[in-house]
């Protein structure tokens, strides 16, 4: 499969051969988020493709170790890039208030139960990044005036000292969430 755009189809193939390689004695559950969670559950056109799988959470959390092995295992059995499993998004405080009760069930591999972000707390932490692909996703999945509400409140929630998000970013992100505003019709 030696690919660095790996497709929804690619995705699923991958997380299943590392449910399948996985090394833990209990069910362990994940969050994708980005790019590869907006494929996996349909907000995004089907040709999209990724670079990687951004993970956000891993529960247990003392799991992450054996997951991220078996993922390894995985890149080195399909000749995927090192880096398409990419957790470094959880050392970051981004997840939106009540995602947990929100996410959507994608695939049980094995031990390996996936989930990915909803389409709500995509559009939030796409905004909040608002990088040249996020603004791309962002213009493709036509946010609402509902999503846009959503989004202002989680960014306002992003300036708390607790998020320890930086804030610069928060207020670039408010400015951009001002101009998809004054785009609405």
């Amino acid at each position: 499969m030696t690919q660095t755009h790996l497709t929804a189809a690619d995705m699923l193939e991958a997380l299943k051969m590392v449910g399948n390689l996985l090394d833990w004695p209990l069910e362990v559950e994940i969050l994708l988020i980005g790019g590869a969670a907006g494929m996996l559950i349909g907000v995004l056109r089907p040709d999209r493709t990724t670079g990687d799988c951004d993970v956000a959470d891993f529960a247990p959390s003392a799991a992450a170790a054996a997951v991220e092995q078996a993922a390894q295992m995985a890149a080195t059995k399909m000749k995927l890039p090192p880096t398409w499993f990419n957790d470094q998004i959880r050392q970051l405080n981004v997840l939106p208030d009540g995602w947990r009760s929100r996410r959507q069930h994608i695939a049980t591999y094995g031990k390996l139960k996936i989930y990915a972000a909803c389409r709500l707390d995509l559009l939030a932490m796409k905004v909040f990044a608002h990088r040249a692909p996020d603004r791309e996703d962002i213009a493709e999945m036509r946010i609402t005036p509902d999503e846009v509400a959503f989004v202002r409140k989680y960014l306002n929630m992003l300036r708390t000292p607790c998020r320890k998000a930086d804030l610069d970013q928060v207020a670039s992100a408010q400015e951009y969430l001002r101009l998809l505003e004054g785009q609405l019709p």
